[in-house]
């Protein structure tokens, strides 16, 4: 299992999620097949689940925005 913490440099749509929803850490976790995404805010942890870092991404987001509807 590898662990990264992204940032604002490694990715331009993090920044416009990051001030939307106040995040304060995104999390990118890839286990064989499986890529994770994960953003954190004060509300608690949002997961997203892929084949690919775009999927994974997507899937987070809709979690976040789901949650705030």
């Amino acid at each position: 299992m590898s662990i990264t913490i992204l940032t604002d440099k490694s990715s331009p749509k993090i920044s416009k999620v990051k001030k939307e929803f106040d995040i304060f850490r995104v999390i990118s976790m890839k286990k064989g097949n499986l890529n994770i995404i994960e953003f954190f805010n004060k509300d608690g942890a949002f997961r997203g689940f892929g084949r690919d870092t775009k999927a994974a991404y997507k899937r987070a987001k809709k979690a976040l925005k789901n949650y705030y509807k």
